[in-house]
């Protein structure tokens, strides 16, 4: 079926056309899956930090480092899935 306006013509339901490049979503699975383990990490580190027994000058400090690496950790993936939303976007302009 092929459905027209003044802009584009678009296939549906060809089989085997993409719009967009084929690598994208493997690297965005796999984006995606990173950021999770970094987060379930973070959160066992946290966990642990509330739980312990220290006073609380230094676990505010300890939980602040660990959000300041936390986020270090994240941005290069956040990046580059922002990047990835970019050539998905460049694709339906």
């Amino acid at each position: 079926m092929t459905v027209y306006d003044e802009r584009s013509q678009i296939q549906i339901g060809s089989i085997g056309s993409r719009v967009y490049a084929p690598d994208i979503l493997p690297r965005l699975q796999s984006l995606l899956a990173t950021l999770a383990d970094i987060d379930v990490a973070h959160g066992s580190n946290l966990l642990v930090i509330e739980s312990g027994e220290m006073d609380d000058a230094d676990k505010d400090q300890l939980i602040a480092d660990l959000w300041q690496t936390h986020c270090k950790r994240r941005a290069p993936y956040l990046r580059e899935i922002e990047a990835l939303r970019a050539r998905i976007n460049a694709a339906f302009r």
